[in-house]
């Protein structure tokens, strides 16, 4: 699929900012909900296609500068923001539903606000779920669950994901 084609298929779907987002590959929008995309944004669907849903009354945040690698799959069903400068890893799954209760004894909301703050970077294959919040500049090693918040400036990994240690991140430091 041309990328102009892609820029078509997608008019009308976002708020893009002040400049036109960088599609690379495949990237499937199941659009019902709001989306809203900063400027600066970067996509690459390629060798795995990159999937992004917000459905009907949900709200998908997504700001400026972040990139986005292959295979990602983002589901907003309450809301989603994802802050400025954030990079994440291939084959990264970010739901704020659980789709469906575990037993008849769970009466709790089945989707939950996800907060990824500025200048994160999530490694590969992680799974970040419902009602989670992760602080600025932190660093999400490959292939961890996130299921509990992760404050600022830390290294967190494993499966549940845990505070592995503390990062020295300069004021106004940006990650490339």
């Amino acid at each position: 699929m041309r990328f102009n084609t892609v820029l078509y298929q997608l008019k009308g779907f976002y708020k893009f900012g002040n400049t036109v987002p960088k599609l690379r590959g495949k990237v499937f929008v199941n659009r019902t909900g709001a989306i809203e995309v900063g400027r600066g944004l970067s996509i690459v669907g390629h060798p795995w296609a990159v999937q992004i849903t917000s459905t009907k009354g949900a709200k998908l945040t997504i700001g400026d500068h972040v990139y986005i690698n292959a295979g990602v799959g983002i589901a907003a069903n309450k809301e989603i923001t994802i802050g400025d400068h954030v990079k994440i890893g291939p084959r990264t799954s970010i739901f704020d539903s659980n789709y469906h209760r575990m037993d008849s004894a769970d009466k709790g909301e089945l989707s939950k606000k996800i907060t990824i703050g500025n200048n994160v970077w999530i490694g590969a294959d992680c799974t970040i779920l419902p009602g989670v919040t992760i602080g600025d500049n932190s660093v999400i090693a490959a292939k961890s669950t996130v299921n509990k918040n992760v404050p600022s400036n830390v290294l967190a990994g494993g499966s549940p994901a845990k505070v592995i240690r503390e990062l020295e991140i300069e004021e106004g430091w940006v990650r490339e």
